[in-house]
């Protein structure tokens, strides 16, 4: 569907030898050695989704990640995605997920940017009676929220907005939420989807354009006793932003990559070979995620996952994710 960037065999970090110096090592995995004591999952919810749980039992809490549920029809009939095309989100669908495999009402939902695939379900889920006692708040930037007012988020909901940019670094109760500047995938010929910024609520939105990029942000969360992740939610990235951080677990968008300059091998060095490495936003985005369990899984790439083994370093392993099932990142780290 999307040219890709094939790689023969591990890709190593970039060279840093110097003059007379040894050659340099092959790249090691990043990120803590543990013992993790807090149990932490990690529940991929289609396109660049996450639910992560913490803790156990009656202590369990959780943190949403581009949470899109309805997976609507996006292209037209001659399988083109278009910003005309009409938005048509599944309530049922969302209630479904969000009733039956979703743990409870989250602290945080994290938007990385404004498209319809990242945010249009968030309003639904912020309006749910089932969490009406709980306080959510978004962390998202501008135009997320005012596209979270023009969809008639409620009012209570949007005073819990927490407008972020990158360089921000919030402490939560028992976790740490990093903030980084981030960009959006580039298609083949370099543009990408409905770039722009809302500076002010736009009317609702009719159709899938009318939800602009606004800034890309990437977030790391840093769960005190347990791993640190690092949530995307686009196949690009800003290297000097992530340079030097060493998450655990790095969640990799792999939609098109042939545009942008030896993705993933780039972001995988920046952040120092994360151990764990999930390949995201790479299905279909259209087969429902509460129907019959093989087309689901036939709706992933291979070849994406193939694509992120190849630049994957010494130490960090691959773990291909199926669609609501949540594994445990401790027991993937040990």
């Amino acid at each position: 569907m999307d040219r890709r960037t094939d790689f023969a065999g591990p890709v190593t970090a970039p060279d840093e030898t110097v003059t007379g110096a040894a050659p340099a090592a092959p790249p090691r995995a990043g990120g803590r050695r543990g013992p993790f004591t807090v149990p932490v999952r990690l529940r991929w919810l289609g396109v660049s989704g996450w639910e992560i749980v913490i803790g156990r039992g009656d202590d369990t809490r959780s943190i949403l990640f581009d949470p899109y549920l309805s997976r609507m029809p996006f292209t037209d009939a001659r399988g083109v995605a278009g910003p005309g095309i009409p938005l048509r989100l599944d309530h049922e669908a969302v209630e479904e997920v969000a009733s039956r495999h979703l743990t409870g009402a989250p602290e945080l939902i994290l938007v990385s940017h404004g498209h319809f695939d990242h945010v249009a379900d968030v309003p639904q889920l912020l309006a749910r009676p089932d969490w009406r006692q709980s306080r959510v708040r978004v962390l998202c930037d501008m135009t997320v929220s005012h596209l979270l007012d023009a969809m008639g988020t409620p009012a209570r909901r949007l005073g819990d907005v927490v407008p972020v940019a990158g360089g921000d670094h919030l402490q939560f109760d028992g976790y740490a939420v990093e903030v980084f500047r981030g960009l959006h995938s580039r298609r083949p010929d370099y543009g990408y989807f409905a770039p722009g910024h809302r500076l002010a609520p736009p009317s609702p939105p009719s159709v899938l354009g009318d939800f602009v990029e606004g800034n890309t942000l990437a977030y790391q969360v840093s769960v005190e006793g347990g791993p640190s992740i690092l949530l995307m939610g686009a196949s690009n990235f800003a290297e000097r932003e992530l340079a030097g951080i060493r998450p655990d677990v790095a969640a990799v968008p792999m939609t098109t990559t042939g545009a942008v300059h030896r993705y993933p091998a780039r972001l995988l060095a920046a952040t120092g070979h994360p151990r764990v490495l999930i390949p995201c936003h790479h299905d279909d985005m259209l087969t429902p995620l509460t129907g019959p369990a093989a087309p689901l899984r036939a709706s992933t790439s291979t070849s994406s996952v193939n694509e992120l083994r190849a630049a994957a370093g010494p130490g960090s392993r691959v773990v291909a994710p199926r669609h609501l099932e949540a594994v445990d990142l401790a027991a993937l780290l040990t």
